[in-house]
């Protein structure tokens, strides 16, 4: 039931509507507001579409004799309603619970603020600004105030606009009726803009009440680009030019320049000239009877190309709303990979990005020829390009050249979304910023798959810095998140813009069924010697050396130890100077015959199948860590590091050995007491193989990403 109006507050909320399922949406979000109000429903279908209802209870309803228009319905309501504070809702909006309370709060006629803008979200991008009043160029031209812009702007703080919009707006009700109200010869669209004109002649200003938000479907009541909207917004436009003695010496070539350019773009594009019929009939109609408002702050609006540029990004995305089938329709994806070859992200979506390819079009973006594009190559189109990941901090003097690296990747990403149209755009990791920023530059929902813990222990007070920025950026311009682990979503806590959800990795079964005497056969590795195995790329963070160093000490008790370091260096300076580290170190211990480095292994369950022991001797906060889990389901239980995500993920003694980071000793001890104890090392692969089968598989990793995804652009 609609609240009644209380001592201290006196709101009179207006709702013009020809009837339709919107309605119920909007007056189900005015029954719950925190304000007292007044509802005033205005009917202005002419044939009594509204229908009562219990969301009616408590409002007053008029019913009109024919649909006389937008500006006669408002007009009505306000004559009816008794509140200080009017506001004005538009029947295809959606408001939060304190809408009300919000936008009205700024309203102080004696201080000169007699119209308050609220601001409404974009219908489909919820992420984006559809509305936050309007702005009005010297041509009296009039766009949404802040049109595509994130919603994150805001927190910034922004300039009032010139007036609100009539689609969700808050007047002094006495101001709005000593000026008439709105212009009643304007049926619906510019109807507000003369009332603005009107109400700032007399000094009154306009404020942004930046929490008072709600959703709007733009175009909801006539269809963007139909010869009744281009026919209606024309006639307004027309009529004000003369209204408000705006043709003149200095004006008539921008007015020209910008009119014909919209209506050359209708013709083309909506294929119907209604809005030059328009213009033509709003002129005649109107009588110059107001002087050209030269006070007006339009010194921030853009010029003719900057309107068309703003007005086609609009109808682009109302057109790819309209296009797309209720429930769900093609979904046109693109998806931005920060390294060619395998890594943790490309095996972790595989399944993932075959569904999201399954929705309509994939797009998968890798920076040059390697595994990752064979393995999406079966379901996607591939394109590569030659580009790097923030993957290491810049050094001292590299700030500037990483800058201007970064401005000339966000202009070629922005491009290939443009090129494939894409609706949602996917990056791969948080450290692939351009991607990031280029989707929001074009206007497209981008969800990051964030496997990366941004403080990591050795980093510097200036890399710690670089990379909370990166994760404050991720935060504010992902609409969507998916995390490798709790760990890694609890970084975004209070401060990420969209929904941050923990999709555990897949492990799949396929590491149950590997043929581990076939691989020692193959290798020519005694099969009775133990044997210890890592796996993953070549990288100092994942701390092979220090597996080698304890290798060399448990091989003072067991010397006939066998260790297999499987896994190749990326294509980075600082891997590839690492990988021949390790070997020199390997050589040092004199350990050649004892441990082997076979690069890249194609066949991991079998590999893993063949050991006796895995080890993941990471030293840097591993966001996850797959490699134990598919271990476990080969039969060979785990030594862990207590690095990152570890100890969310598994449980000393019962699910895996879990030692200190850097200390060769305790992993050579743990070697030794799961070689030692068949029993114990059973156990271990019981306990974590039951965890990936009950909370990795392949099926509940799509179930997450897809509620991420469907959370975007549902």
């Amino acid at each position: 039931m609609t609240p009644s109006p209380g001592p201290s507050s006196s709101i009179s909320v207006v709702v013009p509507t020809v009837g339709g399922p919107r309605l119920e949406r909007v007056l189900a979000s005015l029954a719950v507001q925190t304000a007292a109000h007044e509802l005033i429903v205005v009917d202005d279908s002419g044939t009594g579409a509204v229908e009562d209802s219990e969301l009616l209870a408590g409002a007053e309803l008029v019913r009109m004799e024919r649909n006389s228009g937008f500006s006669r319905a408002v007009n009505l309501g306000a004559e009816r309603a008794g509140g200080d504070a009017l506001v004005l809702l538009n029947d295809d909006c959606v408001v939060d619970a304190d809408f009300l309370e919000s936008l009205t709060r700024p309203l102080d006629p004696a201080a000169g603020v007699a119209m308050v803008a609220a601001v409404m979200r974009d219908w489909a991008h919820a992420e984006l600004i559809d509305s936050a009043g309007m702005e009005l160029d010297p041509t009296l031209l009039v766009w949404d105030y802040l049109n595509g812009e994130p919603l994150m702007l805001l927190d910034r703080g922004v300039p009032d606009p010139v007036g609100p919009s009539a689609a969700a707006a808050a007047f002094d009700r006495a101001a709005f009726r000593a000026e008439g109200g709105f212009d009643e010869a304007l049926f619906a669209y510019w109807e507000d803009v003369d009332l603005v004109l009107r109400l700032r002649r007399h000094g009154y200003e306009c404020r942004l009440a930046a929490d008072a938000r709600g959703t709007h479907e733009h175009s909801g009541s006539f269809r963007s680009g139909s010869a009744r909207k281009n026919y209606l917004t024309g006639f307004g436009r027309g009529y004000v030019l003369r209204k408000w003695g705006v043709i003149g010496p200095r004006r008539i070539g921008p007015v020209l320049a910008r009119d014909l350019v919209t209506s050359a773009g209708q013709a083309v594009i909506d294929r119907n000239l209604s809005g030059v019929r328009g213009r033509i009939e709003g002129w005649r109609a109107a009588q110059p009877s107001e002087s050209y408002p030269r006070e007006l702050p339009v010194d921030r609006a853009p010029g003719a190309l900057g309107t068309l540029r703003r007005r086609r990004d609009r109808r682009a995305r109302l057109r790819a709303r309209a296009s797309r089938p209720a429930g769900g329709g093609p979904l046109r994806s693109i998806a931005f990979f920060h390294l060619a070859e395998t890594s943790g992200p490309s095996r972790s979506l595989e399944r993932e990005l075959e569904w999201l390819a399954g929705r309509g079009e994939l797009e998968v973006v890798v920076p040059g020829p390697g595994a990752v594009a064979e393995l999406f190559g079966e379901f996607a189109s591939i394109t590569e390009l030659d580009y790097d990941a923030l993957n290491r901090p810049p050094g001292a003097g590299g700030t500037l050249a990483t800058l201007r690296t970064l401005a000339a990747d966000v202009s070629r990403f922005r491009s290939l979304i443009r090129t494939h149209e894409a609706d949602l755009v996917v990056v791969v990791t948080a450290m692939l910023p351009a991607a990031l920023i280029a989707a929001q530059r074009e206007r497209v929902p981008a969800v990051v798959y964030c496997g990366e813990l941004f403080a990591q222990r050795g980093m510097s007070g200036a890399q710690l810095l670089a990379r909370q920025g990166l994760r404050r950026l991720t935060g504010r311009l992902a609409a969507g998140i998916a995390t490798g682990s709790d760990m890694v979503a609890a970084q975004f806590a209070g401060s990420a813009r969209g929904v941050v959800r923990t999709v555990y990795p897949p492990v799949g079964e396929q590491y149950a069924a590997g043929d581990g005497t076939g691989w020692l056969r193959e290798h020519a590795i005694d099969p009775e010697a133990p044997l210890v195995v890592a796996a993953g790329s070549i990288t100092e963070g994942r701390g092979q050396d220090v597996l080698v160093r304890a290798i060399a000490i448990a091989r003072e008790r067991l010397p006939d130890l066998r260790c297999v370091i499987a896994g190749a260096p990326f294509d980075r300076p600082q891997d590839v100077e690492f990988a021949q580290r390790l070997r020199g170190l390997v050589a040092e211990l004199e350990l050649i015959d004892a441990v082997t480095l076979p690069g890249h292994v194609d066949d991991v369950s079998a590999l893993l199948a063949a050991a006796d022991v895995v080890v993941n001797p990471s030293r840097f906060d591993e966001p996850f860590g797959r490699v134990p889990f598919e271990a476990a389901l080969a039969g060979t239980p785990a030594v862990v590091t207590r690095v990152g995500a570890a100890d969310e993920l598994f449980r000393d003694g019962e699910s895996a050995l879990v030692v200190a980071p850097e200390d060769p000793e305790a992993i050579a001890a743990a070697i030794q007491r799961l070689i030692d104890n068949p029993a114990l090392a059973a156990r271990l692969v019981a306990a974590a193989s039951a965890f990936a089968r009950a909370r990795l598989t392949p099926e509940a990793s799509v179930a997450g990403f897809r509620g991420v995804v469907e959370a975007v652009v549902a």
